[in-house]
């Protein structure tokens, strides 16, 4: 079975794979997008079964790369950079069977299709883990990766809200604002993924912070775990003022885009370097 395993990861994963994945989510996004000028619908059916395909090809891919490493492939930033695009895809088909809440395909795959293709540019070389025999730490990476999937979809959540917000005060219907969601479930479903993240960034922070004060205070993670927290705490914050029903609608909206900065930032903190 092991020598079976051995033969079967024998070869690379080369950037064309990567290239080839990210057009399929291209394919998804553009026949999305023409979607508004098909009345049968079919276009838009064409772009949902795409994007789930290349989320299952993408997973497989992501299994393979791992078996070929033997660790969770979150070792290069190029690896992470295709863990957050299987997660965003992943998320997008979550919330579409889960609670019948439909991102725009065109952002989901246009998105999922900027990641590959960087990842692609970058070089998904393999690298010995040094998180192997840490469970704790691949725990730590792997909540820190999944909260920031969830908070760019509730950012392209929070921007099609925004989007469809103003096309009503403008009685704008047709175009791009033909396909986006109600405000309803937009709103609604925004703040159980904002509420997601906060959670496990929380879970994440905890655990870095934990192996971080281990190491003797190692000056290397500090800035890391500072812009996270501060995500944290902004995500927080907006989380706490729409419970308090301070924030609703396009400002919520407009808060959860501003919480989303400082994410991007901690993301790239977060990429491992050579």
């Amino acid at each position: 079975m092991v020598q079976t395993v051995a033969d079967i990861t024998a070869l690379p994963l080369t950037r064309d794979c990567w290239v080839g994945a990210a057009m399929v989510f291209l394919t998804a996004a553009v026949l999305d997008w023409y979607a508004s000028r098909d009345n049968s619908g079919k276009l838009q059916t064409a772009a949902l079964w795409l994007l789930r395909a290349g989320w299952v090809l993408i997973t497989a891919m992501l299994a393979y790369q791992g078996l070929r490493t033997r660790a969770l492939p979150i070792t290069t930033p190029a690896e992470v950079l295709l863990s957050i695009a299987w997660g965003l895809a992943g998320l997008a088909g979550f919330l579409d069977l889960t609670f019948n809440h439909r991102l725009p395909s065109w952002a989901i795959g246009s998105a999922t299709a900027v990641c590959l293709l960087i990842a692609a540019g970058l070089g998904v070389v393999p690298h010995p883990s040094v998180n192997a025999n840490k469970p704790m730490l691949v725990m730590h990476v792997g909540a820190a990766v999944l909260a920031y999937c969830v908070l760019a979809a509730q950012a392209l959540n929070s921007a099609a809200y925004l989007l469809q917000d103003r096309a009503l005060a403008k009685r704008r219907f047709g175009g791009i604002y033909a396909l986006l969601p109600s405000l309803v479930p937009l709103d609604r479903v925004g703040s159980q993924l904002l509420g997601a993240a906060v959670w496990l960034l929380g879970l994440s922070l905890v655990i870095g912070a934990t192996d971080w004060a281990q190491r003797d205070l190692a000056l290397v993670a500090l800035p890391k775990l500072a812009v996270a927290l501060l995500t944290w705490l902004a995500g927080l914050y907006v989380i706490i003022q729409r419970r308090r029903h301070r924030l609703a609608g396009a400002d919520f909206a407009r808060a959860s885009l501003w919480a989303f900065v400082p994410a991007l930032i901690a993301l790239y903190l977060s990429f491992p370097h050579a």
